[in-house]
């Protein structure tokens, strides 16, 4: 029950995320206020946003890597640790 309670949450907080960071507006005011903006959304935490722009990307490094299945060779794996690292940065069109 508690799972569902949370993945239902975790789900909504991304549906609001992905709204604001879609518009130019809300996408600016993240940057500028961060704290302010997650706190509207749900999210109560310190951080720093990291926002990729037309002649730079952030390469997100994850903080937890499975050595076994590195050293194993598993490509799956890689392609995870891939998707992970590089998120949304795939532009059709160039941002700004």
């Amino acid at each position: 029950m508690h799972a569902s309670t949370t993945s239902k949450n975790d789900l909504e907080i991304g549906a609001k995320l992905g709204a604001i960071i879609q518009d130019a507006n809300s996408r600016a005011q993240l940057i500028e206020k961060p704290a302010e903006i997650l706190g509207g959304v749900g999210i109560n935490s310190d951080v720093t946003i990291f926002a990729d722009t037309s002649d730079l990307v952030h390469l997100i490094i994850p903080a937890n890597v499975d050595a076994e299945r590195v050293a194993a060779g598993d490509d799956a794996y890689f392609e995870e640790l891939g998707r992970a690292a590089l998120g949304s940065c795939y532009y059709e069109d160039i941002p700004e």
